[in-house]
């Protein structure tokens, strides 16, 4: 009889030998006991649909993410989606008022930093909360901020905020007395994220709403507030939870939004994001390559701004976008002042070169 290969070696080195097929089928043994502990624990209907994709193998639903892990270590992977999957439950029963991540988190699993993000409780909870929405899991942190949000967590409850003058904000019954005030007084009016929460709906008077990326140029533009026939709303550069939240309020009420931001890869890439979010409202107000001719800075434009120019292609921003990176250089709106300035206090509130979205 022939002699086994893998008998003579273990007998010498007096150990035993997995082979390649045996540790798959072994990691596969505990990947399979691991999905059978979180089934077990799972509640609600979003956690058992979450738990058939992922023994689907399905990648973008947080497969990969548990395979590594489980490589790693077989129990810390296991109490860690055990552990989402309890908070996904908890979820399911809140009865619906607005939740702080840590609290909700210390009250779920006992530790408040268990579904931090760089936690991998915190990584498969986001999955479910996307699983919950049917939506891909978040690209970034204003996305995951948004997916807590859209599921009545607040992550970032005050430091998320947005800024505006002249917007009707409603309760559910009638406009909240506060911002009333504010709006009477045509003064400035900073909103955090829980001030939203609170917000059943916003619009705007005149049906139109004017955007400005950079805060600087908002404080200047609101010197003249009194004169403003529209609101003004300051996205403060990236798009914060607060900012698309008030942003959807206003687009569910049928109000027209003028976006003005920079002429480099970091304001045409926010306007994209705008144009793709809100196609049946939003406009672009001076943005054009005539707007750049007048705006071009002396500042080169960097790498990470020549790569952000490129998420206009196949958008109307296109050739705008084409125009800057030819050039070379920034196109700040604060040198946009004086033709965004009559904009906001003219009778007749559309200038000619917006661009229908």
């Amino acid at each position: 009889a022939g002699v086994d290969l893998k008998d003579v070696l273990e007998a010498y080195f007096q150990t035993t030998i997995h082979t390649s097929r045996e540790r798959k089928y072994q990691k596969e043994q505990q990947f399979d006991q691991m999905l059978s502990s979180a089934y077990a624990v799972a509640r609600c209907s979003t956690c058992k649909c979450w738990l058939d994709a992922v023994k689907a193998k399905r990648k973008d639903r947080g497969y990969l993410l548990l395979v590594k892990e489980m490589t790693k270590d077989p129990r810390s992977a296991t109490e860690s989606l055990c552990r989402a999957i309890w908070a996904m439950d908890e979820l399911e029963n809140h009865g619906g008022k607005p939740l702080r991540l840590a609290v909700f988190s210390a009250q779920s699993t006992t530790d408040p930093h268990a579904l931090d993000g760089d936690t991998l409780s915190g990584q498969l909870f986001v999955h479910l909360l996307s699983m919950k929405r049917n939506r891909p899991y978040p690209v970034d942190a204003e996305q995951r901020d948004e997916t807590y949000f859209e599921n009545g967590i607040l992550c970032d409850s005050i430091s998320s905020t947005v800024t505006q003058v002249g917007l009707i904000l409603m309760e559910p019954q009638a406009e909240h007395p506060s911002f009333r005030e504010f709006r009477r007084r045509k003064e400035c009016c900073t909103l955090s994220l829980t001030n939203l929460s609170r917000i059943a709906s916003a619009e705007s008077p005149t049906k139109k709403a004017y955007l400005i990326e950079n805060q600087m140029l908002f404080s200047q533009l609101c010197d003249h507030a009194e004169a403003f026939h529209s609101p003004l709303i300051c996205t403060s550069g990236q798009l914060q939870v607060a900012v698309l939240r008030l942003l959807d309020m206003l687009a569910a009420s049928g109000t027209t939004l003028f976006y003005a931001g920079d002429l480099d890869g970091g304001g045409i890439s926010i306007a994209v994001r705008l144009l793709t979010r809100y196609p049946d409202n939003l406009r672009l107000w001076h943005m054009t390559e005539e707007d750049y001719a007048l705006c071009k800075s002396e500042v080169s434009l960097g790498e990470s701004s020549l790569t952000l120019l490129k998420s206009a292609q196949g958008t109307i921003l296109e050739p705008v976008a084409d125009f800057v990176q030819a050039a070379g250089y920034a196109g700040y709106q604060e040198l946009l002042l004086d033709r965004l300035l009559p904009d906001l206090v003219s009778s007749v509130p559309s200038p000619p070169e917006l661009v229908l979205a």
